[in-house]
């Protein structure tokens, strides 16, 4: 747990998470890698065809859809509070 004084300086600075393509359950990233693949979305490469999206981890769509597993480290640091409501399950 971060430390209570902390959390109220964040807090006080209207802190936020930003949850992205890193936290959702299709986004597909080496380890220390920002760019990866969408399993959801994919396009058709204009010379070697059909391809998964790819996508930056601070990046979002509207099939966004949080991962608990990716998200455990968040929560266990006390930071959840500062997750956009309805997105820390």
């Amino acid at each position: 747990m971060p430390d209570p004084n902390k959390i109220a300086v964040l807090k006080s600075i209207g802190y936020t998470l930003s949850l992205g393509c890193g936290e959702c359950q299709h986004g597909r990233f080496a380890p220390g890698s920002n760019y990866g693949a969408c399993q959801v979305n994919a396009y058709d490469h204009a010379k070697h065809g059909p391809r998964k999206l790819s996508v930056h981890r601070a990046g979002r769509c509207p099939e966004f859809t949080p991962n608990a597993k990716k998200l455990a480290d968040v929560q266990r640091s006390g930071f959840e509070v500062f997750m956009p409501e309805g997105e820390s399950e």
